[in-house]
């Protein structure tokens, strides 16, 4: 502000000139307090630009965040579902349709005939999705030899389909001879399990495939030249395949009507000399294998099972004292 009477600048708020004594009146309050709120009001409004600008910068930040986290989520999803597939991927066929005309004469009638034509869709690389049946079974072809048992089933029940696979080299007198057992994992893996030395397989009417406590399978029976049957049994535990512990104490894998395991064994009485006597087989799913049970009751005799047999060297016929009194 300035002095009315000497134009001097003072500084400060005073009720005299401090240079010639002269009063200040209100005017020149008002005129200090005027000046005063126009830098007061400037210096607000250069901090609500820096405010907003501010904002502005959080909120740009806060989108890119949020648009990189939704990237990062869609494309895990992307890669799991490309990755590991729940059940198995069929592709669809591909189908050419074309048209014939033909002409004969003298009538000169003109007939159309239609085909169709199917083709596989191109498939994909093994091990990145699961596989249909047939391309599991082309594979296992691959290796040359043909297929005698085959059975394609989801069997440690992870939604996902495995195989096993019995080849053969040829015929024999007897039965066929084993060239290998293959097991076949959802993305195409292929696993040779079994490669025997002048081993032939039994066939069996009922089947190669069983399913106990909602797992799978795999069994054949197998001899060295028609000799020694003993039985063969497979599985699978999280996508790798195991031979059960009790394959080599097998002579079948059977089921009766009642669903109840078993398997069979040699009996020699000397009532009704050989016959085949049957024992329930118990499954342990801790183990995922069986162990043999008791002898199932009223299959192959009806003696009481804890009578003794009467001793036949008792018999004069078969040499007691008895029998050479003359």
């Amino acid at each position: 502000m300035r002095c009315r009477e000497c134009d001097a600048e003072i500084e400060g708020f005073y009720n005299f000139c401090k240079h010639c004594g002269a009063p200040l009146d209100d005017d020149d309050f008002d005129e200090k307090q005027t000046a005063h709120e126009a830098v007061r009001k400037q210096r607000s409004s250069a901090a609500g630009m820096l405010t907003a600008v501010f904002l502005l910068f959080l909120v740009i930040m806060g989108t890119a965040v949020f648009l990189v986290y939704r990237m990062s989520v869609k494309a895990a999803e992307h890669a799991e579902s490309g990755s590991s597939v729940q059940t198995s991927e069929t592709l669809p066929p591909i189908t050419e349709t074309t048209t014939a005309q033909t002409t004969t004469s003298p009538t000169t009638t003109t007939t159309e005939e239609t085909t169709t034509a199917t083709t596989a869709a191109a498939e994909p690389e093994p091990g990145t999705v699961a596989l249909p049946e047939d391309v599991l079974r082309r594979i296992v072809e691959g290796e040359g030899d043909p297929i005698a048992l085959w059975k394609y089933a989801d069997y440690d029940g992870d939604g996902l389909f495995e195989a096993f696979a019995l080849t053969t080299v040829g015929e024999t007198f007897f039965s066929h001879t084993i060239e290998c057992v293959w097991f076949i994992d959802a993305f195409g893996n292929l696993t040779p399990l079994y490669d025997p030395t002048a081993q032939s397989y039994d066939e069996s009417a009922d089947g190669c495939f069983r399913v106990c406590d909602g797992k799978g399978f795999f069994w054949f029976t197998h001899a060295a030249f028609s000799m020694n049957h003993s039985t063969k049994v497979y599985s699978v535990s999280e996508g790798r395949p195991y031979l059960l512990e009790i394959s080599d104490e097998l002579n079948g894998f059977y089921q009766d009507a009642d669903g109840r395991f078993y398997t069979t064994d040699t009996d020699f009485s000397f009532a009704g000399g050989f016959s085949a006597v049957q024992y329930e087989l118990i499954y342990e799913p801790e183990r995922g294998d069986f162990r043999l049970g008791s002898r199932m009751d009223g299959i192959t005799s009806d003696e009481p099972e804890d009578e003794p047999e009467p001793d036949p060297w008792d018999e004069p016929a078969y040499g007691s004292p008895e029998a050479f009194s003359w």
